[in-house]
């Protein structure tokens, strides 16, 4: 056959096979999941083998073609994503760069992500400042650019796999920094928006001003560590994390003038403002996910198809890994996939298995079916998920679009008219966001067990015995209650079978049950909330508190926001608006022995000494 003979065929044989619209949904969601293997197992391959794969499977009737293809495109695109980190070296960094994240403090320091030259490449390096710099670069914002002196070293073995799936080459440390400008554009705008918004909440309590942030634009740095533990402990953290639901609202919110576009126009508008809401939101994975499918779902519509929910959420998987497979080891890349799989997938068939009024049973279902997507990934990252995340999930689900879409008007438009009016427009957001956070609240002190992972195995049994028993009863025309019962019963019973060991670490440790002594020394205020909840301790006879330090008094704070604590014992010069006791001489509580050692207090077993007694 002569080469332009070759040519006609291949030309012609997608019109003869109808193109990629021919192709089944299963190949296509088969060629996600092949995108995802590849992007893991990374084997060094070329370019070259998975291209002409794609046209073949797409062109034939050959369409096991198309998940081999995207395997291989994506094996390909991440070996060259890592090639590329493992070649980055160190050095001085002296002159312009953009910042690549919005800075946040860190361990006393306050970490700023920056992408820069060195040794003529451009990387991203994880930039760390103290003192002056820091205070400098406090206010910074994303994309900004700015002149700084810092010194880069490439990341080490274990430092890669938490920075290189943040495109990280390796860390910085930052000596001095000095603002050039605000960046390019679509930075300028986003950062303007997202200060319009944080002006409009001065009426707002800290609380609710943080949750604002959190709700519009995904910006969870100012949380109150009593609010993060209570959104950990019921799952609702995905709020506080723009998410797909909130690109949906901003389409709904837009849409009165979308209607109005022709359908070409109307795609290359919703291009446009998906990919200013992805720089607002400072490309979330999640967000990334959503706004990829949706301009596909309104690119199907601008050309006259019709896609399934599947296949448009396989197809954005399939773009985004091969244009960045380093988010297949994005934790919020694999929660957003997997619980929305899940809800497309389930959600209406667990709805018709329910009782009750349609909204609930709506909401119930893409709960429940979200939570059963994302409970290999939690488990697997963080060990845990509450049960109360499911009645926590369904009385705040709903409120919390509302109150982004809310959030963001009045927040924009209080930004321009002043407090006066701002405080006025805020009205629902306080009460939405209150809502939101009784939620939470209450979910976490309810004090329900948590599944994991030791527990997996008794779950799953307990599934498969309830459903093995739910299909032998609905062929004798029983009803599904008495399945939903039981389920719920033996999940709660294997849940329940296990509970997590006290803390026993560096800056958190449970010296003592019975009474409940705890030893503190500048401890995450959050994670020790969530240590304490997950072992069972409620209520603390004694809290000692090692350091005289601002994360000391946050810590104190924050445990007594959640906690009934009976006695503090701490340095003299912690301060702070918790009373508490200073030790000024050795001291024995429970067996511990507390000492005075400058600004900070010893705790050893005690050998023999007078114990402790709090004053009445």
């Amino acid at each position: 056959m002569r080469r332009s003979d070759a040519l006609g065929v291949a030309l012609a044989a997608p019109r003869r096979f109808g193109g990629l619209s021919a192709v089944d949904d299963r190949w296509i969601v088969a060629g996600a999941f092949g995108a995802a293997i590849g992007a893991i197992w990374a084997p060094d391959v070329s370019w070259w083998w998975g291209a002409p794969l794609i046209v073949a499977g797409i062109a034939s009737r050959a369409r096991v073609l198309i998940p081999v293809a995207a395997l291989l495109l994506a094996a390909a695109s991440m070996g060259a994503q890592l090639n590329r980190l493992d070649a980055a070296v160190g050095g001085d960094v002296e002159g312009d760069v953009v910042l690549a994240a919005d800075p946040r403090w860190r361990a006393g320091a306050l970490v700023v992500p920056f992408s820069a030259t060195v040794d003529g490449e451009r990387f991203r390096w994880e930039g760390w400042a103290r003192g002056p710099a820091a205070w400098e670069l406090e206010d910074a914002a994303m994309g900004e650019r700015w002149r700084l002196s810092a010194a880069a070293e490439p990341a080490g073995a274990a430092d890669r796999k938490f920075m290189w799936p943040r495109h990280l080459a390796g860390g910085a440390q930052i000596h001095t920094a000095q603002r050039i400008d605000g960046g390019a554009a679509p930075f300028r705008v986003a950062n303007r928006l997202r200060d319009s918004v944080a002006a409009s909440a001065t009426s707002l309590s800290q609380r609710d001003a943080a949750l604002l942030a959190g709700f519009v634009y995904g910006d969870d740095r100012g949380q109150l560590p009593e609010v993060v533990h209570d959104f950990r402990a019921t799952s609702l953290t995905h709020l506080l994390a723009v998410s797909g639901s909130n690109v949906a609202f901003v389409l709904l919110l837009f849409a009165p003038l979308m209607v109005r576009l022709r359908p070409s126009v109307r795609l290359g508008a919703v291009g446009l403002l998906l990919a200013q809401f992805a720089v607002l939101t400072r490309g979330e994975p999640s967000v990334l996910r959503a706004c990829v499918l949706a301009t596909l779902a309104v690119g199907a519509h601008a050309i006259g198809r019709r896609a399934s929910a599947p296949r448009l959420l396989a197809t954005a998987v399939i773009v985004l890994l091969l244009v960045d497979p380093l988010l297949v080891r994005s934790v919020g890349f694999q929660l957003s996939v997997a619980a929305t799989a899940a809800i497309v997938l389930g959600a209406g068939r667990v709805a018709g298995l329910l009782r009750g009024p349609p909204w609930l049973r709506l909401a119930l279902a893409a709960t429940l079916t979200a939570q059963a997507g994302v409970l290999p990934v939690q488990l697997a990252v963080f060990g845990s998920l509450p049960l109360a995340s499911i009645p926590a999930n369904v009385l705040a689900g709903p409120i919390a679009g509302p109150a982004m879409v809310w959030g963001l008007v009045a927040g924009l438009a209080g930004g321009v008219t002043g407090d006066a009016v701002a405080a006025v427009l805020h009205l629902p957001t306080r009460l939405m966001l209150g809502w939101v956070a009784a939620v939470a609240r209450w979910g976490a002190g309810l004090g329900w067990p948590y599944i994991e992972a030791p527990e997996l195995a008794g779950i799953v049994a307990v599934a498969g015995l309830c459903t093995a028993v739910a299909l032998w009863a609905r062929r004798r025309g029983a009803g599904f209650s008495g399945f939903v019962a039981a389920f719920v019963i033996g999940v709660w019973a294997a849940a329940s079978t296990h509970r997590a060991p006290p803390p026993q670490g560096a800056h958190l440790s449970v010296h003592n049950v019975e009474p409940a002594v705890v030893v503190i020394d500048r401890p995450d205020a959050a994670r020790a909330l969530d240590q304490l909840a997950t072992a069972g301790i409620g209520d603390i006879d004694v809290l000692v508190v090692r350091s005289a330090s601002r994360a000391g008094r946050e810590a104190v704070r924050a445990l007594a926001a959640r906690h009934e604590i009976r006695s503090v014992l701490a340095p003299e010069r912690l301060g702070g608006r918790v009373p508490y006791a200073p030790v000024r001489e050795p001291i024995t509580v429970s067996g511990l022995q507390i000492a005075p050692a400058g600004e900070r207090l010893t705790a050893a077993p005690a050998v023999a000494s007078k114990e402790w007694q709090a004053e009445p």
